[in-house]
C-alpha cells in the first residue's frame, strides 16, 4: 500500500469516528468515549510534520486541564481519577490540531449529532410508552406512583414522559442541554434538504426539553426563542416588541410549570438557629430541614472557597470535603453521599481557586471575541447560543463534574473555534480577491 491511500484511509477512519462521536454523545457514553480514544490513536498514526498546524487557541484548555492536575498536589484525597474525568480537555484539543482539515465536514457533524439527540429522545419515548403499557390487562398508565393523580405525578416527578424517570439515557439537565443544542444548530443551519423535516424535528427535541421539566432548559429555550425572533425581524422596533411580549408568555408558562410551582414550596435560606452539631461526624440523622439542598450547597462551597481562594481546596477529595460541610447545614449526615457543588463557578472556585477560575473566564472571553470577528452571522449565532447554553447550565450544574458535560463542552468548542477561524479567513481572502 502506497503512503498515499494509507494516509487517505486514515483520514477516511477519522472522519467516520469524528461523525460517530457526535451521534453517540446524546446516546451512549461509553461508545462516544471508545471514539475519543481511537481519534487519539489514529490521530498520532496519521502525524505528519506537515500536518501539524500548532496554534494558541487551544492553550487554555490545555493550561485549564494541567491546573486540574496540579490541584490534586495539595488536594486532600490524590484521587487520579480526576486526570481521567478531566482527559477531554486535553484530548480534543490534540485531536483538533491535528485534524483541522475536519472543519470542511462540520455541518455533517452537526447533523449527525442532531440525529443522535432524535434517537436519544427516541428511545426514551419508547422507554416510557413500553413500561406504561400493561400488556396484560391491556391497560396504559404513566404514573410510577399509581395512589397519585396524573398533575401530581408531574408535580412530584413520578411519571414516566417526565423528567429523570424519562431521561434515563442521561441526567435531564445534560439531555435537555444536548437538545437545545441540536435546536440551536436547526435554527441557523440546513442541515436537511427540506424544511418542512427541519422544522418537524425542532418541534419534536423542543417537546423533549419539556419533558425533562429542566428549568434551566427552559430558561435557555425562552433565550433562544428571544435571540431568533430578533435576527429574523428587520425592524428592530417590531422586534423588541415581539419580543417583549413573547418573554411575558414564556415566563408564565415557565411559572405555570408543576415543578416551579412545587420549588415555590421550598425555603431558599438556611436557618443558622437549626444548626445544632457543628462537627458532622457527631450528627445523629435526624429529619432534614427543608431548605433546597442546591442552597445549602452553594452555601457550604462559598464558605470554604473564602478560606482557601486563591488554589482553592484542589479537585481531589472536594466532593467529600463539600459533603462534610453540607450536612453540617442540613444536620443530617450519610457517608455515602457525595455532591458537588451544582454550580460549575462555584466548582471551579472550589476546587482549583481563582487562578483556575481566570483560565476558565478567559476560555470563554477569547471565544466570544472570535465569534464578534467572523462574518457568517448564522455561524455567528449557533456560538453565541452555545455560550449561552452553557453559561446559564453553569449556574445549576457543575457541568465538569460528568462525562457528559465536559465532552460536549470540549468537542464542540474546539469544532466552533476552528470553523469560525476557517470561515472568517475565507471571508477575509473573498474581500482582498475581490
Amino acid at each position: 500500500m502506497t503512503d498515499k491511500k494509507y494516509y487517505y484511509r486514515i483520514d477516511l477512519i477519522k472522519r467516520y469516528l469524528f461523525l460517530s462521536f457526535a451521534f453517540f454523545l446524546p446516546i451512549n457514553q461509553r461508545i462516544s468515549t471508545i471514539n475519543i480514544v481511537l481519534l487519539v490513536v489514529f490521530s498520532l498514526l496519521n502525524l505528519r510534520k506537515s500536518k501539524i498546524n500548532f496554534k494558541t487557541e487551544f492553550i487554555p484548555l490545555i493550561v485549564l486541564y494541567f491546573i486540574y492536575c496540579l490541584s490534586l498536589l495539595y488536594s486532600s484525597e490524590l484521587q487520579l481519577s480526576i486526570i481521567e474525568k478531566k482527559a477531554s480537555l486535553l484530548f480534543f484539543p490534540i485531536i483538533f490540531t491535528f485534524n483541522r482539515n475536519i472543519v470542511k465536514y462540520y455541518e455533517l457533524i452537526f447533523k449527525y449529532f442532531v440525529l443522535g439527540c432524535l434517537v436519544a429522545l427516541i428511545i426514551c419515548e419508547i422507554n416510557a410508552f413500553y413500561n406504561s403499557f400493561n400488556f396484560e390487562h391491556f391497560y396504559f398508565d404513566s404514573r410510577v406512583d399509581k395512589s397519585i393523580s396524573f398533575y401530581n405525578s408531574l408535580i412530584q416527578e413520578k411519571n414516566l414522559f417526565f423528567s429523570y424517570n424519562f431521561s434515563f439515557i442521561h441526567q435531564t439537565v445534560y439531555f435537555a442541554m444536548y437538545m437545545l443544542f441540536a435546536i440551536t444548530i436547526l435554527l441557523y443551519k440546513k442541515i436537511f434538504k427540506s424544511k418542512t423535516i427541519q422544522y418537524f424535528i425542532i418541534s419534536i427535541l423542543i417537546m423533549g426539553v419539556f419533558q425533562t421539566l429542566n428549568k434551566a432548559g427552559f430558561i435557555v429555550l425562552l433565550f433562544l426563542a428571544l435571540t431568533k425572533i430578533y435576527s429574523i425581524i428587520s425592524n428592530k422596533k417590531i422586534a423588541v416588541i415581539s419580543s417583549i411580549l413573547f418573554l411575558f408568555f414564556g415566563c408564565l408558562v415557565f411559572i405555570l410549570n408543576p415543578r416551579v410551582q412545587n420549588l415555590s414550596k421550598k425555603k431558599f435560606f438556611i436557618d443558622e438557629s437549626k444548626i445544632i452539631e457543628k462537627d458532622f461526624k457527631k450528627i445523629k440523622n435526624t429529619k432534614p430541614t427543608d431548605t433546597d439542598f442546591r442552597v445549602m450547597l452553594w452555601v457550604s462551597a462559598i464558605e470554604m472557597i473564602k478560606e482557601h481562594p486563591v488554589i482553592g481546596i484542589g479537585a481531589g477529595g472536594s466532593h467529600n470535603r463539600l459533603y462534610e460541610v453540607f450536612a453540617v447545614k442540613r444536620q443530617w449526615y450519610y457517608s455515602i453521599e457525595k455532591y458537588h457543588a451544582h454550580n460549575q463557578y462555584l466548582q471551579i472556585l472550589l476546587d482549583i481557586g481563582i487562578i483556575g477560575f481566570s483560565v476558565f473566564v478567559f476560555l470563554f472571553i477569547y471565544f466570544l471575541r472570535k465569534v464578534f470577528r467572523n462574518y457568517d452571522n448564522n455561524l455567528k449565532l449557533i456560538a453565541i447560543n452555545f455560550v449561552l447554553i452553557l453559561t446559564i447550565n453553569f449556574l445549576f450544574e457543575s457541568m465538569f463534574e460528568r462525562y457528559s458535560g465536559i465532552s460536549f463542552f470540549a468537542f464542540f468548542y474546539c469544532l466552533l473555534f476552528l470553523v469560525i477561524q476557517q470561515r472568517k479567513g475565507f471571508k477575509e481572502l473573498q474581500i482582498n480577491v475581490s
